[in-house]
C-alpha cells in the first residue's frame, strides 16, 4: 500500500475523504467510480492538468510524483489509484468490492495498471492531439517545475517527435492481447471475477472507456462488449466519467483518420 508520510501538517490535520484528481485522468475516474459505489462523502479537489497544476510545488508536496489522484483520509496519505480504492474497499467494506480471490484481484489490477503508459501513448497521439503538444518554452518550464522525469521525458517524446505508427500499432496490439485475455475470462461469469461487481471491474473500466473514445472496436470481443454495457449502466459510470468530460472537445479529423487506419492495419477497422 504506497502510503506516504507527508510533511505538511495541513494534510495530516484533514478529517474525512479528500481527492485531488483531473477530470479526464482514467485513474482519477477509477477512484471516483468507487467513492460513488459506496455512497461516500468527499471534497473534491480539482487539478487542472492543462494548467500545470500537478508541477508546482504545493501539488507535488502532496504527490511527490505529480500525478494524480492522491487521497487524504484523516490524514493519511494514499498515492496510487488501485491501492487508493483496494484502500477504500478495506476502510469502508459496504457495499463489498474486494470479495474476490485476492490472488486473481491483485493479477488483474497489476494488467490493468501495466498498459497505463500505452494508453497515455494512444490518448496523446489518437485523441487529445495537438491540444497537449507543448512548445519549446512551455516544455522547459515544465521540466524545471515537474520532478517526475519519466512523465517529462514522456512529454518531451510526445512534443518535439511525436510516437510513429509502428510504436502506436505496437502499443494497440499489447492492448489488444489483454482485451481478448478479458474477453475470455468474461465467458464464464458476469463479471470479471465472478457475477458481481468487483474492484477489477472498476479499475478495468476506465480504461475500456478510454479505449471507447479513441475508437477501438469491441464488437469482434462480444463478452467483454456485453460487460462494457452493463458497466455503462450503472449510475457510477456516468457521475465518475462522464459527468467531469463535458468540456473535453472532439478529436479532428486528422486524429480520426489516423486511428481508423491503425485499427484497419490491425483488421479492426
Amino acid at each position: 500500500m504506497p502510503e506516504i508520510e507527508t510533511l505538511r501538517p495541513d494534510m495530516r490535520a484533514l478529517s474525512g475523504l479528500h481527492l485531488w484528481h483531473a477530470g479526464f485522468s482514467n485513474c482519477s475516474q477509477r477512484v471516483r467510480l468507487i467513492l460513488e459505489e459506496k455512497s461516500l462523502p468527499w471534497t473534491s479537489h480539482l487539478i487542472n492538468l492543462r494548467l500545470f497544476e500537478h508541477a508546482t510545488p504545493e501539488y507535488q508536496s502532496i504527490h511527490p510524483k505529480g500525478l494524480v489522484p492522491a487521497l487524504v483520509h484523516d490524514g493519511r496519505t494514499i498515492i496510487d489509484s488501485n491501492d487508493i480504492i483496494v484502500y477504500l474497499d478495506e476502510c469502508f467494506p459496504q457495499p463489498a468490492l474486494g470479495q474476490a480471490d485476492p490472488n486473481e484481484l491483485q493479477t488483474l489490477l497489476a494488467k490493468s495498471s501495466g498498459i497505463q503508459l500505452a494508453l497515455r501513448t494512444l490518448s496523446h497521439e489518437l485523441l487529445v492531439g495537438d491540444a497537449r503538444r507543448l512548445d519549446a518554452e512551455t516544455l522547459a518550464r515544465f521540466g524545471r517545475e515537474h520532478g517526475n522525469r519519466e512523465f517529462y521525458q514522456f512529454l518531451r517524446r510526445f512534443s518535439t517527435e511525436g510516437f510513429d505508427d509502428d510504436h502506436l500499432l505496437d502499443r494497440l496490439s499489447e492492448i489488444g492481447a489483454e482485451l481478448a485475455s478479458l474477453d475470455q475470462r468474461l465467458a464464464s461469469s458476469t463479471f470479471l471475477l465472478s457475477d458481481s461487481a468487483s474492484l477489477a471491474d472498476f479499475s478495468w473500466i476506465v480504461n475500456v472507456h478510454r479505449l471507447d473514445l479513441i475508437g477501438y472496436p469491441f464488437k469482434h470481443l462480444p463478452h467483454l462488449n456485453s460487460w462494457f454495457a452493463a458497466m455503462r449502466g450503472r449510475p457510477s459510470y456516468a457521475a465518475a466519467l462522464q459527468t467531469y468530460e463535458a468540456d473535453r472537445a472532439p478529436a479532428d479529423l486528422a486524429l480520426r483518420e489516423r486511428r481508423k487506419r491503425l485499427l484497419s492495419i490491425l483488421g479492426l477497422g
